[in-house]
């Protein structure tokens, strides 16, 4: 099955919250030590190849999140892996991955592909498939103006509590109206 790359449409409609607009802040976890050199600095293991080109690099929408449920997601990851020393976010706008490129086209799309459970998951893909030599070079490219890492708690307002509830609220309503949908095709 091929890999879904079209921003205009969910890759899972049944469950979406609505698609990803270009102003939302998408969060991606960051692993210490994995995804960190000697340095601190963040390492090309933080975007792995096969994410951009096939699986997609996961994310989180920080407006159908919260500061509790990534705390959560953090603390079952470490649970099954006690060597994570520590887990920050990298706060990115979904317009750093959808501006256009010297070349005139966009190199990575961002599509909302929520799982039922998950509303703010989406992914980041390179926008066409390419060999692994040209995918290296988008994600160099890419990495070059990333924000700096932070900690998950310095990312959330005291008012942002709800953003997972709102999530899981939007995608009822999803659920519902695609199987409406559905039952009235039948």
């Amino acid at each position: 099955m091929p890999v879904h790359r079209n921003e205009t449409q969910s890759a899972a409609p049944k469950f979406s919250p609505g698609l990803v607009a270009s102003g939302e802040i998408l969060l991606r976890t960051i692993i210490d030590p994995e995804h960190l050199g000697q340095d601190g600095a963040l390492s090309v293991a933080a975007i792995s190849l096969k994410d951009i080109q096939e699986r997609g690099w996961s994310v989180n929408r920080k407006k159908f999140t919260s500061l509790r449920r990534l705390q959560l997601l953090h603390s079952e990851k470490k649970s099954k892996k006690p060597t994570i020393n520590r887990f920050f976010v990298l706060p990115v706008a979904a317009s750093y991955f959808r501006q256009v490129a010297k070349t005139g086209k966009q190199d990575f799309v961002v599509i909302d592909d929520a799982p039922w459970g998950n509303p703010a998951h989406a992914s980041v893909l390179l926008s066409s498939p390419c060999p692994d030599s040209k995918a290296r070079l988008y994600r160099n490219q890419l990495m070059e103006n990333l924000p700096k890492y932070v900690d998950v708690e310095k990312v959330f307002n005291p008012n942002e509590k709800f953003g997972h509830i709102v999530g899981t609220v939007k995608q009822l309503f999803a659920y519902a109206r695609w199987y409406l949908r559905r039952s009235l095709e039948f």
